[in-house]
């Protein structure tokens, strides 16, 4: 097995929350894109869009909320 450190650990948690919110933020985005372009017909429907945007603004609140406890938990030890 191989041995990490708690600091390590809470490093790499953090780097991978990040990355996450990271692309969360640039999906968001591109859903935004396909509603102006009204890219997403004739799949589906723009009510369905605006569900995925708010779908997904919903998950960048999540990963920002974790990303907070990750930093607040900095000082503690594992």
């Amino acid at each position: 097995m191989i041995k990490i450190s708690d600091t390590e650990i809470k490093e790499r948690a953090n780097n991978k929350i990040w990355s996450k919110i990271q692309m969360g933020q640039i999906h968001l985005e591109d859903l935004r894109q396909q509603l102006k372009a009204e890219s997403y017909k004739p799949f589906i429907d723009e009510e369905q869009q605006r569900g995925l945007i708010d779908h997904q603004k919903l998950d960048l609140k999540v990963l920002n909320y974790i990303y907070k406890l990750i930093e607040m938990d900095n000082y503690e030890p594992i």
